[in-house]
This record gives structure tokens, sequence and C-alpha cells, in this order.
């Protein structure tokens, strides 16, 4: 999770010189000015390569719960209704049949099967 590519350590190594370079100068040189603006310059890059990591990290994990599921974590909202509607409906025919007999094979038509 913490370990740096090849790009991320050699922004250090280029920040790191800069840094060591900028000792050697004074604070009112133009040349320290440029020295300055080429650190900030290597830092946000460096920034965007981290959070580009991250990205592509989070995704990653994301695909491999995709994948150890079989399914995407989303379900959908006509899917639970309907699973709510067949469970409501087996738990009433249940109850109707404890009091009255059904002799129909065709009494379980009603329930609605799930979309591939």
């Amino acid at each position: 999770m913490f370990i740096k590519t090849q790009i991320e350590t050699k922004l250090d190594a280029e920040i790191q010189a800069a840094l060591k370079e900028l000792t050697s100068h004074s604070k009112t040189s133009e040349e320290y000015a440029a020295i300055v603006k080429h650190i900030s310059e290597l830092h946000k890059l460096k920034i965007e390569e981290v959070e580009q990591i991250a990205k592509l990290q989070k995704q990653e994990q994301e695909l491999a719960a995709e994948q150890r599921f079989g399914f995407s974590k989303q379900i959908s909202p006509d899917t639970v209704l309907i699973v709510a509607a067949n469970i409501f409906g087996i738990l009433w025919l249940a109850r109707y049949e404890r009091e009255n007999v059904i002799r129909s094979k065709s009494a379980l038509g009603f329930v609605l099967k799930p979309r591939s």
C-alpha cells in the first residue's frame, strides 16, 4: 500500500537534489527562485502520481471484490421489490393453507421468477 513506484522514487531523488542545490544559492538570487519553482513543479507531479496510484488501487480492490462475489455490489431496487413480494406471497399462501386445503398445482404460479 505504501510501496513507491519508480517514478515516485525518481521524483523524490530530483526533489532532494534540488533542495541540496538550493542551499548553495542566496535567497535573493534568480537561481534560487528558479529552483524553488522547479521543486514546486516536481512536488505537484509527485502528488498527482500518488493520487493516480491510490485511484488505481481502489479500482483494483473494487474489481477484486466484484470478481470474488461474481456480481456487482449494487442490487437493483426492482429485484428487491420482486423478492419481497414473493416472500410475502409465499408466507400469505402458507398461512392460508393452514386453514384451507389448496388442491391446484398452479397455486404457486403467481410467484415471479427473477430475470437474468
